[in-house]
Order: C-alpha cells, then sequence, then structure tokens
C-alpha cells in the first residue's frame, strides 16, 4: 500500500514526484459499458475514481464513485441503472481538462488542486507521464506524504537555516542518481569565512550564514526540480537541472554580494579588513565571497555519493584556487566528459 510505505519513510524524498506515489488502477475504455463501471465500483468498496481513456491511452474522462453511483446507478426517480445500463460510459462521463503530470513535485500538485473547480477538489488526482494514463493518486495520500516530508525535514534540519542536512543531502542526491537523470550540483562556501568570523565575532558570522541560506531558498523558487541543503558551517549545496547550474550559481553570487555593505560596515568602503591567518598572523582579507563549485552528471558519470563527494573536492579545490587569485567571488563548472 502507498499509505504504508509513506508511513515508514520507505519513499519518502525531499523532492517527490506525484508520480512515485500514483497507483495504477485499471482505467476503462469509453466505449466500456455502465455496467461494467458499476460492478467495478461494488467489486471495491475503497476505489473512489476510474479514468477513462481513448485508444491512445490519453485521459478523456473519470468516473467519480459518488457521483456515477447517485446520478447514473440510482438517477433522479431511482430509475438510472435502467435508463442507463446500455450506454457507453463515454456518455455519462465527467470530462475535464487538469491532469498531473508524473514529474509534478507533492508540492506542485498541492497547489494545482487549488484550481480545481469546488466539485472536483477533493477528487483522485490523475497522473499522466508523456501525455499517456500512468496511475491516480487519492489526495488524503497526496497530503500525507507532503506531511511525512515536513516531519522528516523538520527533524533533520539545520538550527540556524532551516535547510535540510546531512542526511537528507545524502539521500537525496542517491535517489537523483539511481533515477538516471542528469543533474548538476552545486557546492557553495564561503571565502575566508573564518577570519570573518574572528574580526567580527560569532554572532556576525551566524548572520552570514543566515543570510546565505535564504537566498539560496529565495533563489530556488524560481526553478523547478531542485534541492538546497546545509552541508554544516559555511557550506551548502544545492541539486537542479544541468541547464540551471549557472543562473542559479549567478543569481545566489550577485544576491550575496548586495548584502557586503551590511556585513562589512566601515570595512566595505576600504574594500578589506585585518584578521589574524591560521598561522596566528595578521592579514589583510578581502571582502566576503562566494565559491561556487558546480559537478555535472551530464558531463561526468557518477555511480555514487560517495564518488559524487569524491570529484567535488576537486573541484571544490579549483574554485577556491580561482577565488584567491580574484579576491572575489568564482563559479566554476566542470566541462570535462568521461
Amino acid at each position: 500500500m502507498v499509505t504504508d510505505k509513506i508511513i515508514k519513510n520507505e519513499i519518502i524524498t525531499l523532492d517527490l514526484l506525484v508520480g512515485d506515489i500514483a497507483e495504477r488502477i485499471p482505467p476503462l475504455t469509453m466505449k466500456a459499458s455502465v455496467t461494467d463501471a458499476f460492478f467495478i465500483f461494488m467489486k471495491d468498496e475503497k476505489l473512489s475514481l476510474i479514468p477513462v481513456i481513448d485508444e491512445r491511452q490519453m485521459v478523456v474522462g473519470q468516473l467519480s464513485r459518488t457521483k456515477f453511483l447517485e446520478k447514473t446507478i440510482l438517477g433522479r426517480f431511482g430509475y438510472g441503472i435502467h435508463l442507463n445500463a446500455r450506454k457507453c460510459v463515454c456518455e455519462v462521463m465527467e470530462r475535464f481538462s487538469l491532469l498531473f503530470d508524473y514529474s509534478l513535485t507533492i508540492e506542485e500538485a498541492s497547489m494545482l488542486i487549488q484550481s480545481r473547480p469546488i466539485e472536483n477538489l477533493y477528487d483522485d488526482i490523475i497522473v499522466t507521464k508523456n501525455d499517456k494514463y500512468f496511475g491516480t493518486l487519492p489526495v488524503n495520500i497526496l497530503l500525507n506524504a507532503i506531511t511525512q516530508k515536513t516531519i522528516i525535514l523538520a527533524k533533520e534540519s539545520n538550527p540556524l537555516t532551516g535547510l535540510p542536512g546531512n542526511w537528507a543531502i545524502q539521500r537525496e542526491t542517491e535517489r537523483r542518481i539511481s533515477n538516471g537523470n542528469s543533474f548538476d550540483t552545486i557546492y557553495i562556501d564561503i571565502n575566508n569565512f573564518k577570519p570573518y568570523n574572528d574580526h567580527y565575532g560569532f554572532s556576525s558570522g551566524d548572520k552570514v550564514i543566515i543570510i546565505l541560506g535564504k537566498i539560496i531558498s529565495e533563489t530556488l523558487r524560481n526553478y523547478r526540480n531542485n534541492f538546497a541543503g546545509h552541508i554544516g558551517g559555511d557550506d551548502f549545496i544545492v541539486l537542479c537541472l544541468p541547464e540551471d547550474s549557472i543562473p542559479i550559481a549567478e543569481s545566489i553570487v550577485e544576491k550575496f554580494e548586495c548584502y557586503l555593505p551590511e556585513l562589512h560596515g566601515d570595512d566595505f568602503v576600504r574594500g578589506y579588513y585585518t584578521s589574524k591567518n591560521r598561522k596566528g598572523e595578521e592579514e589583510v582579507f578581502s571582502l566576503l565571497s562566494l565559491s561556487c563549485a558546480i559537478v555535472s552528471t551530464e558531463t561526468r558519470h557518477i555511480a555514487s555519493y560517495a564518488q559524487l563527494a569524491s570529484v567535488a573536492a576537486e573541484i571544490k579545490a579549483e574554485a577556491k584556487r580561482r577565488a584567491k587569485i580574484n579576491k572575489g567571488s568564482v563559479i566554476f563548472k566542470e566541462r570535462r566528459n568521461d
């Protein structure tokens, strides 16, 4: 049962799609009879909706249990079954235009439900894949999945930023790898964060972390199929579609740099500050900046989370090297092909 899987957290992921939890309810063809539909509903008292498809497997309508039994079988004066028994379901089905694509996240599906007519608001969701019927999803199961996901995230979130931590990051990364669809991973960290922390104080350092977490979350609202996590300290991660990684990184850098006057105070005008380095010696440091290292499964075969982390170490080091030379933010995406 789908509900059992959700409760046991077997399929809860950080970017759960409606297709992941949809059930394959056998549909009826347009030429099926009203009597066929009636016996199907009578055989399964929990069945609330039957999709109706055409010869191309495309959804053309639905039979809602309550409406079908009340209007078609019972009828206004109790003669519905006698009047409609020989009819095809295409003559009595509900026609509609709103279908839910397999690739929608559960949150996106929840928002779409609000746009349905009030009489269809709590009908099961009909899910399609490549425009063909895929399955159905009861609204209560969808809401349960969202609730379970919220609980899991709350337990695992970083206390400063509210973003998912390492367990969730690993689980979501492995899910994307196993799905076989290409994705990019953006590793984001703050250049020279330790000397900033030492010079301005831990409360200021926490403020920087909170601001960056907020920027990342706000930026990703403009993109689909993404995930943001907080590895720890000043290290963050974003999983996204390959074509979105550069625009996302550029937007994050641009927004972060807008906060520099607030984060550096009088030092912003000078363009630098002095603090002790890792050797305990006074050193001049540039203003805060970001290193964004991007690893793409589109150009490099990644088989596991551990391998991704190993590859990322090399890319992150190069991004850091360039940031030190440029004395500013750097976005580095590896272009090699395996």
